[in-house]
């Protein structure tokens, strides 16, 4: 039987996505061409560019500035000078964790080459068990303290250097960094509503924000963490346990940009009452400032869970815009709870039970982009052609919020009162 190989690991398979995207920046030269600006071959160009290997830092320097030499050669250029693009360091955190990911695998080899016959033995005594990307990272509790981004990757807690999502849409997302400068974030602690990425023009269900989204449907544990000021004034991170994404949505911000926001809710606090236990000091060099010894305290939820199923528990899981059911297996069914007026700065929603509405998942997006408003005589009026739906039930034990209505039409630019359906 053949020694195990090392796999190529996703973030390797990045990293050559990363190059690719910056190649066709630099107008998709031929490697040739590059080559004869730099000390790196053609043919490793185009092992680089194939995802077959990676490069060293330097060599990655290197690379850089054939490119950029190619690129100003008719300026004719002294000293070519490496354009700072977003794609470069996106490219150099890419770097980044294709090799840590790199070390990894072959630790992973290493060991099964010394496994018992067949490959079968277990993890030798003492050993942390495999670790998926996803939920608790082994032997690291809530509390633990790191002193930088790079520390976070190194130990697992948060495989991104700059982005403050880490994971894919395919199986969602792995972790997600709360900081001071997410003005538009809302913590309260068990509960948190996140703002998704993307800082320039309408927020797109891509990315880090697909990946968020996947882990709704999925139900998969998301690590949180929290950059914090510590004791002496410096800004550290702070691992602070596990959440799931309740649900997510897009609103509309006072600049009239559309941004999609995660409800996350912490999925184990008992899990804090351990934080005091011993952890293992895995993680080496100057990253790791502290661990927390003593028990994280525990906000009180502002946002209650309950209030949206019961929402949906009173119209029997039915949307009450078009009367849709929709039918899971075992007798489930699903529905979904949607604000009226939006939660947190700059809308100023309630969680209120008058301020929700029981929708299917079309309706949802569509009262969400305003093209459902929705009259305080409960008629439902389409934006898309100015008709008249029908007109949105209303229950005893749920009695809708008139005020809440009329603030999501003047939202989304109708009248006060919309009549244009009359």
């Amino acid at each position: 039987m053949g020694v195990a190989a090392p796999r190529r690991t996703p973030e390797e398979a990045d990293f050559a996505e990363e190059l690719k995207a910056l190649w066709d920046e630099y107008g998709s030269p031929a490697t040739e061409a590059v080559a004869r600006h730099c000390e790196v071959s053609a043919r490793t160009l185009d092992s680089y560019l194939n995802g077959r290997t990676f490069p060293k830092p330097e060599r990655l320097d290197q690379l850089l500035i054939g490119l950029a030499s190619v690129a100003e050669a008719d300026k004719e250029a002294d000293e070519p000078t490496v354009r700072a693009t977003q794609h470069t360091e996106r490219l150099r955190e890419a770097l980044f964790r294709a090799r840590t990911a790199r070390k990894e695998e072959r630790s992973r080899v290493r060991k099964l080459a010394t496994a018992l016959p067949g490959g079968q033995s277990g993890p030798a005594p003492g050993e942390p068990p495999s670790f998926s990307g996803f939920g608790p990272v082994p032997g690291i509790l809530p509390g633990r303290r790191f002193g930088d981004r790079r520390a976070l990757v190194r130990a697992g807690v948060h495989r991104q250097l700059m982005a403050g999502i880490a994971g894919g849409e395919r199986l969602g997302a792995e972790s997600i960094v709360l900081g001071a400068e997410r003005a538009n974030d809302e913590d309260h602690g068990d509960v948190i509503v996140y703002t998704g990425e993307g800082g320039v023009g309408d927020q797109q269900l891509t990315r880090g924000n697909a990946a968020l989204a996947t882990s709704a449907s999925t139900r998969s544990p998301v690590r949180v963490v929290r950059q914090i000021t510590d004791t002496s004034g410096s800004r550290v991170y702070r691992y602070d346990g596990v959440y799931t994404v309740e649900d997510y949505w897009s609103e509309q911000e006072l600049d009239a940009r559309r941004v999609w926001r995660f409800r996350l809710v912490r999925t184990a606090p008992a899990e804090q009452a351990v934080a005091n236990l011993p952890q293992l000091d895995d993680v080496e060099g100057p990253g790791v400032v502290s661990i927390m010894r003593s028990p994280l305290s525990i906000q009180r939820v502002i946002r209650s869970t309950a209030t949206a199923n019961l929402v949906k528990q009173i119209h029997d899981f039915t949307c009450q815009v078009c009367g849709t059911r929709l039918q899971l297996r075992a007798g489930r069914a699903y529905a979904e709870a949607a604000h009226i007026r939006s939660l947190g700065t700059p809308h100023g929603g309630t969680d209120a039970i008058s301020n929700l509405l029981c929708l299917c998942p079309n309706c949802h997006v569509l009262m969400d982009t305003g093209m459902l408003v929705i009259n305080d005589d409960l008629t439902v009026v389409s934006r898309a052609d100015s008709t008249i739906l029908g007109v949105l039930r209303e229950t005893q034990e749920h009695q809708i919020d008139r005020e809440a209505l009329a603030y999501h039409r003047i939202l989304h630019g109708a009248p006060k009162e919309d009549g244009t359906a009359r």
